[in-house]
């Protein structure tokens, strides 16, 4: 493969990974962490704006009215400011060269797209320079058919960003083994703006440290093996220059500089709002989250949460090919024939695995936002999927061949590999279109669909974006009103406000309030179904006297959202019936 050849494949993957998910958040509803995330990105952009206009200026008060505030939640100062500036960035962008006030949203989540697009390059890059281009480009489309990452890919959140710094980091520290000073330079840049992105980036260095001692220790060993003479001392140090001298400074100094630097809250009282930032996480509290037919909200946890629904979430062919590159690379390593072994990347992904997935293995940690979590796993199975997937098409092709069915083999296996890659991502495919746009519903073949995830209790969905599928009907039924009618907008409430400005929902539809109160105060009442909302259900049924919902939504059979109506709100000539 030529230079040429792999930068090309970049750049289509590029726009192929930013262009899918733009396309299909178009039919994402806005999840209760968007809504805040929007406004402090708002915030933040026009504070940066300002401030390079001359017209803000870097005070400690100006700092503290735009990212901070007594409490640690004020303008979302809990978690870092990467994605949410360039959140705001963006929408101010798109809405000075003609974006208007609607599809704001799309605004907003364009720089999740973009970074998307970045990860498909990397992840193809990392596996072309290391097994081929054709593992590395089946790697990277793997990764963009995943149903629930493509879905976070659509969001203006910081999961799917994670995965792309994430990667950055473990890529520029991969290269900085063979070319320590500038690719060390960048781990550290890119290691800061994982920090930047997401509080997760702390364990990072785990994977990182433990791999770069495996390293260190086999470059010793190699060079005191080629000269007898060399001292323990002068070789470990001559490993040290040659493997990654600035790995350790890079997350120690240069990381840290890059997070301060984006982060004006940083620049005063630092340790304090340091202290403030990482506490709030290791003691975030524990929400409902259902798990094989429990409810689950405080610890020991399962301990088998993050396998069994990766399991379920990841595409079966993919985890089946990862799986057989996972077995492949581990005999060729015990053969001695692995692909660069003095920088050992099978191991290294193996370690970005665990440590993405390790904490929640721990029974401790909050369960409550399922594989997003630790979705910076998911270009390790990819990668080792695009090994599996040419080694078992290579030995399928050599089998026929020794058995007589095949003959020109060195024809054959290109035809073979590429047919085979063709069924798989068509598979994928089609589990990624499914799952669109209630992703967090579906649930994969093994699982048995969307109805079997849940036959099998696992969680129906979280954050309240299914309810854009209820707002066609709740705006038939307004449309046949003379009156305005309030809406218990349960779990959507956040976002209710965001629908109207979209043109998404009719003005005579107004939130109507919460909890108790705000069902006496409704005409019409919504229920996203999870688990623990059961007892909403309850308290409409008895305000309204009725156990029926007017409408229910449903994917693959599943209902997801409820609509309920008081009597006499639904007149004869508006619709009941179901999309």
């Amino acid at each position: 493969m030529t230079g040429r050849q792999r930068w090309i494949t970049a750049v289509i993957l590029l726009v192929v990974g930013t262009a899918a998910p733009l396309i299909t958040q178009r039919d994402h509803g806005v999840v209760r962490d968007e809504v805040v995330y929007m406004n402090a990105g708002t915030a933040y952009a026009r504070w940066w704006g300002d401030l390079f206009r001359g017209k803000g200026a870097a005070t400690t008060e100006q700092i503290t009215a735009h990212f901070g505030g007594k409490q640690v939640t004020d303008h979302n100062s809990e978690h870092p400011p990467l994605m949410k500036t360039l959140f705001g960035i963006s929408e101010a962008v798109v809405s000075r060269f003609g974006g208007g006030q609607q599809h704001k949203v799309t605004a907003y989540r364009i720089p999740t797209a973009l970074f998307f697009g970045l990860l498909l390059v990397m992840v193809f890059l990392f596996g072309a320079s290391v097994w081929g281009w054709t593992e590395g480009v089946l790697a990277a489309l793997l990764l963009l058919l995943m149903p629930r990452l493509l879905f976070h890919a659509g969001l203006a959140t910081f999961d799917a960003p994670m995965v792309t710094v994430w990667t950055a980091a473990l890529f520029a520290y991969y290269k900085s083994l063979e070319r320590p000073w500038l690719w060390g330079a960048l781990f550290g840049v890119a290691f800061g703006l994982a920090l930047a992105t997401k509080h997760n980036a702390v364990i990072l260095p785990a994977a990182i440290l433990v791999h770069w001692s495996w390293v260190l220790v086999r470059e010793t060993r190699s060079r005191r093996a080629a000269d007898t003479e060399r001292g323990l001392g002068t070789a470990l140090w001559r490993a040290l220059l040659r493997r990654g001298p600035l790995t350790v400074p890079a997350m120690v100094v240069i990381g840290p500089l890059v997070l301060v630097a984006l982060w004006p809250w940083l620049w005063f009282d630092t340790a304090h709002h340091v202290s403030r930032w990482i506490g709030f996480h290791l003691h975030h509290v524990d929400y409902n989250f259902e798990y094989l037919g429990q409810n689950w909200n405080h610890p020991p946890f399962p301990w088998h949460v993050a396998i069994v629904t990766t399991l379920f979430t990841v595409p079966t062919v993919t985890l089946v090919a990862g799986a057989i590159g996972a077995v492949q690379l581990i005999a060729r390593a015990r053969a001695g024939i692995a692909s660069q072994p003095e920088r050992a990347p099978a191991l290294l992904l193996f370690l970005s695995a665990g440590v993405a997935m390790g904490p929640f293995l721990l029974r401790t940690t909050p369960i409550f936002g399922a594989s997003k979590h630790w979705l910076p796993a998911m270009p390790t199975i990819t990668l080792y999927a695009g090994v599996g997937l040419v080694v078992a098409v290579r030995l399928a092709v050599d089998r026929l061949a020794r058995v007589g069915l095949l003959k020109r083999v060195e024809r054959a296996r290109p035809i073979a590999i590429a047919a085979v890659a063709v069924l798989v991502c068509t598979a994928s495919a089609f589990e990624t279109v499914d799952a669109q746009p209630y992703a967090l519903t579906h649930y994969t073949a093994l699982a048995g669909g969307a109805p079997g995830g849940a036959d099998l209790g696992m969680n129906r969905q979280f954050w309240g974006y299914s309810a854009v599928g209820v707002l066609p009907f709740l705006d038939r039924v307004a449309a046949h009103s003379d009156e305005p009618l309030p809406v218990y907008s349960h779990d959507a409430s956040m976002a209710w406000g965001v629908w109207m400005r979209e043109g998404l929902l009719s003005r005579k539809l107004p939130d109507a309030g919460h909890e108790e109160s705000g069902v006496r105060r409704s005409k019409l009442a919504i229920v996203i179904h999870e688990l623990h909302f059961n007892r909403h259900d309850y308290m409409i049924w008895r305000d309204y006297g009725t156990v029926q919902p007017v409408y229910v939504l449903t994917t693959d059979g599943v209902p997801i959202v409820s609509v309920y109506a008081r009597r006499g709100v639904i007149s004869s000539t508006a619709t009941r019936h179901p999309r």
